[in-house]
């Protein structure tokens, strides 16, 4: 199979978990143009969602909000609806449109469910979108670098500063208030909406900009970072941010509210803000770390280089390794399983020796806990997995699936729950919705005696299917193919 066919038909098989009709499958087919078509929209209220079995959540890619570290998706509003689709008993799909100022009409379109962004509760907004309750208070503050020489103690000496903010944020609007209360004209030049405030602050620090008024907790991260910025004035009083719905999502919205409202009684908002916004915790540090932020430097994990030769070895997306990868070792190359498999992808040295395309070193053991070694075994294994699969007719779009439960499972209990699918009148050759169910079966002794292979922990499968999805989905959004 040529590499470029190969790479669009896992683009299409991961983009989502239905089975909609492929598009042309044609060696011209190209991977970007496929990661670049319009979304799919749904517009239903929560008992669509959970039929679905997904939560869309409109977002923006900052270190407080959401983000991707070392492959694992971190962030405030992240965790907080992270909670939410639990208690729904539904994935989450976290969804960054193009800028801020595209958030709105991103919900109402369909393109996702809610929005969660510390959103500013506003008369304007709420004329077009229903709030939930109160999930976080800041104040505001003109906020300049600390070696100014201009002084700025008072309302009125901020007509003497350069501000830059977003004409379109309610920052913007907050800035006109002020200086019609102060009867001075105030400087100010707009920002592009794709720039978000913790960039704001560094531009500031570098000296690019002079002036802008941001929330007082995105400052407090990024003096903690080492950005030579300083609070000058408070501007208004305290922000009250929400999340957002369309007006039509009465359910949802009525669940969410109660979601926040007990957890703003019992402590978790507070939990995990403290976790994103205490300057010196652990994942405020690592909001900072712009290594491996996927979002800035488009890296995954310490790992990249010997994914992406894996992945041109192999024709099969790197990305998809290192969803793979993450989902067996969490990027640990030590990691050594009761079971026997070790490393980064977790395979036995007995798979090694089976693979006729692997040479083996003299000392198997130790290799297995080497990345340059470990990486390419993994990828050969599962591209031998697909073909398999191929063999066995499963379509192109369908085969990564099934090697995928395979690599957790093993063959042949995925072989068994085809036969259990064409027993119980399911398509054997698609995953979601028909081999997955039947594998269910296994777990029950009336089925699982009638098989080759017997009991299998198939929720167990399942689950590391649909994760490596989801995580694969989260990497294409962020990190570039090439």
């Amino acid at each position: 199979m040529g590499f470029g066919l190969l790479a669009a038909a896992l683009a299409v098989s991961w983009l989502g978990s239905t089975d909609a009709p492929d598009p042309e499958e044609s060696d011209e087919a190209n991977l970007e143009d496929i990661l670049r078509s319009s979304p799919i929209r749904h517009t239903g209220d929560l008992a669509e969602i959970k039929a679905r079995g997904l939560l869309r959540v409109l977002t923006r890619n900052n270190s407080s909000h959401y983000f991707v570290f070392r492959g694992e998706q971190w962030g405030f509003q992240y965790e907080l609806a992270k909670h939410l689709a639990d208690q729904l008993g539904v994935r989450l799909q976290m969804v960054v449109p193009a800028d801020r100022d595209s958030l709105t009409a991103a919900l109402l379109a369909g393109e996702g469910d809610i929005i969660a962004a510390g959103m500013s509760i506003t008369a304007g907004r709420e004329r077009k979108v229903v709030f939930s309750p109160t999930v976080t208070q800041v104040q505001r503050f003109v906020v300049t670098h600390e070696d100014i020489v201009k002084p700025l103690a008072t309302p009125s000496d901020l007509s003497r500063f350069v501000l830059h903010l977003n004409f379109r944020s309610t920052t913007f609007g907050m800035a006109e208030a002020f200086q019609r209360r102060l009867g001075l004209p105030l400087l100010v030049e707009d920002v592009p909406p794709e720039v978000e405030m913790e960039e704001m602050l560094r531009r500031i620090g570098v000296g690019d900009y002079e002036a802008t008024i941001v929330d007082e907790d995105l400052l407090q991260l990024e003096q903690a970072a080492g950005t030579p910025v300083v609070a000058r004035l408070p501007i208004g009083g305290p922000i009250q941010k929400g999340w957002a719905f369309r007006p039509s999502s009465t359910e949802l919205a009525a669940q969410t509210s109660a979601f926040i409202e007990k957890h703003q009684k019992d402590g978790l908002i507070r939990i995990i803000y403290g976790k994103y916004f205490a300057p010196e915790t652990r994942l405020a540090r690592h909001a900072r770390d712009f290594e491996f932020r996927a979002d800035e430097d488009g890296r995954i994990s310490p790992y990249d280089e010997l994914f992406r030769a894996a992945g041109e070895d192999t024709g099969i997306d790197w990305r998809l390794l290192a969803a793979l990868a993450y989902s067996e070792s969490r990027f640990d190359p030590t990691v050594r399983s009761r079971f026997g498999a070790v490393g980064l992808m977790q395979v036995l040295p007995s798979t090694a020796k089976q693979q006729k395309d692997v040479k083996l070193p003299k000392n198997l053991e130790r290799a297995m806990l080497d990345p340059a070694f470990n990486i390419p075994l993994g990828a050969k294994y599962l591209k031998w997995l697909m073909a398999r699969f191929e063999r066995a007719g499963v379509s192109k779009k369908q085969q990564i699936r099934f090697a995928l439960a395979a690599y957790n499972a093993g063959v042949g209990h995925v072989l068994d729950a085809r036969e259990l699918a064409h027993e119980t009148g399911r398509d054997p050759n698609l995953w979601f919705g028909n081999v997955e169910q039947a594998m269910l079966l296994k777990k029950d002794r009336k089925w699982h005696k009638k098989t080759r292979f017997g009991f299998c922990r198939a929720d167990q499968v399942i689950a590391y299917v649909s994760r490596i999805q989801t995580r694969y989905d989260v990497y294409v959004r962020h990190v570039p193919f090439n």
